[in-house]
């Protein structure tokens, strides 16, 4: 792990000297600059993308170890020491990593499964019909809680999790860089946190 991280201090990873730090960036974003994160995030895309395909050795896979990245980052970004984000990142781009050849390393183990043991597999994940009226109710429930957002982050939203996309997918469909479109899903998920919050609020 060590020789790995080492990579983060070459030249190819080190910020401009007239570019704002990535502390100064993470304290804007936290006092409500979005923008900021996007361009954190912009900023270490590329780096990162090459950091974890020296690992894999497969572009297809880094690519997904990046974006598990990013999208890991984003949740825990408010307890993270600015000050240190750098190094921290690049410590969960490496745990990425080392998952995704933890998922291969299965995939192949168990590829060989019969195809009637799946099919009894999937069959016994078939919902009760209270179970499917509750969980329609509850869709019913997000989807007026997702109109409650901005355009933007509806769209994000949908994308991600009605239709499925990869956020790389997500960020070609919107036309805009990764880095905004998981920027924006991080946004949208926090505002949808709080109207369900309040909507728990004034229900009880």
């Amino acid at each position: 792990m060590m020789a790995d991280l080492r990579r983060v201090e070459s030249p190819d990873y080190q910020q401009s000297d007239v570019s704002p730090t990535d502390a100064e960036l993470i304290t804007r974003w936290r006092r409500g600059d979005h923008a900021a994160l996007e361009t954190l995030l912009v900023r270490y895309e590329r780096p990162i993308y090459l950091f974890v395909l020296g690992i894999l050795r497969d572009p297809h896979r880094a690519e997904d170890a990046l974006q598990e990245t990013f999208y890991t980052a984003l949740t825990r970004l408010d307890g993270v020491d600015a000050s240190h984000f750098r190094g921290w990142l690049f410590t969960v781009a490496y745990h990425q990593a080392m998952l995704e050849k933890r998922r291969e390393a299965l995939a192949r183990r168990w590829v060989s499964l019969d195809d009637d043991f799946e099919q009894l597999l999937l069959s016994a994940k078939t919902p009760e019909p209270w179970q499917e009226l509750a969980q329609r109710e509850q869709r019913q429930q997000v989807h007026r809680w997702l109109r409650r957002l901005p355009p933007r982050q509806q769209e994000v939203v949908r994308l991600r999790f009605l239709e499925g996309l990869r956020f790389r997918d997500i960020a070609a469909r919107l036309g805009v860089p990764l880095g905004t479109a998981l920027a924006r899903l991080h946004q949208a998920l926090k505002r949808l946190m709080r109207i369900a919050r309040e909507a728990y609020d004034h229900s009880s």
